[in-house]
């Protein structure tokens, strides 16, 4: 079962594409993206969410982002 989102499409998409310009702007490679991104999701982390449910959200955060780079088998 997909899960529903309470963000629309277009918020999300206009967020990303926004972040995404400021690196192309900025020419950073791949790495430096990923490790800014890193840092920019660690902070949201650190500083949102309450430390008893840290581990729990970057598993979740984790296990998303690993189902959305694999292809899976049809």
């Amino acid at each position: 079962m997909p899960i529903v989102s309470k963000y629309s499409t277009a918020q999300i998409e206009k967020l990303v594409n926004q972040l995404l310009d400021v690196l192309h702007a900025d020419n950073a490679t791949t790495e430096l993206s990923l490790m800014c991104l890193g840092n920019a999701i660690s902070h949201v982390v650190n500083s949102s969410v309450p430390q008893a449910q840290r581990q729990d959200v970057v598993k979740h955060f984790n296990q998303a982002l690993t189902d959305a780079i694999t292809t899976k088998a049809s």
